[in-house]
């Protein structure tokens, strides 16, 4: 799969360009993560982390429940429920919302349309500019994004 050309060819391209460089450094610097099989949280943690180098005005967080002051909510699956997204880029306590991202490892075998309807939920009901989906590697396929898709909306 050719996720670079995926991640170019993001609506805005400087948010693509920087999940792709984020993600370069994860597998450069942290690739052990991957091969070892930890947690998606470990693994979001980071990615996280070299996110926060391409988005210096904005907040980047792992697992973030709120919207202002009141839990994160959205109707994904027919219901309104408590989401928390793996990562955000956004500014806490404004409605400018970036990014999320929903990370799965290639070692989870859920299937990603229950991502993929949350991330049309935060496009369309907390809208946020962009949502993304990626699976990767773990083992020895670490280092290889498996499956990489931009969500545009439910």
């Amino acid at each position: 799969m050719d996720y670079a050309n995926i991640l170019t060819n993001c609506e805005e391209p400087a948010v693509g360009a920087a999940v792709l460089k984020s993600l370069s450094q994860l597998f450069e610097r942290d690739l052990q993560l991957l091969t070892i099989d930890a947690s998606e949280r470990a693994i979001a943690a980071k990615l996280a982390k070299y996110l926060e180098l391409h988005f210096p005005d904005r907040d980047v967080d792992v697992e973030y429940n709120r919207m202002g002051n009141a839990p994160k909510m959205v109707a994904w699956n027919g219901n309104r429920d408590l989401v928390y997204p793996d990562i955000i880029v956004h500014l806490r306590m404004t409605d400018t919302n970036v990014l999320a991202i929903e990370l799965k490892k290639g070692s989870n075998s859920e299937n990603k349309e229950k991502d993929i309807l949350k991330l049309g939920a935060y496009r369309c009901e907390l809208m946020y500019s962009h949502a993304l989906f990626i699976r990767l590697g773990v083992g020895a396929s670490a280092g290889i994004v498996s499956e990489c898709e931009w969500v545009h909306g439910q």
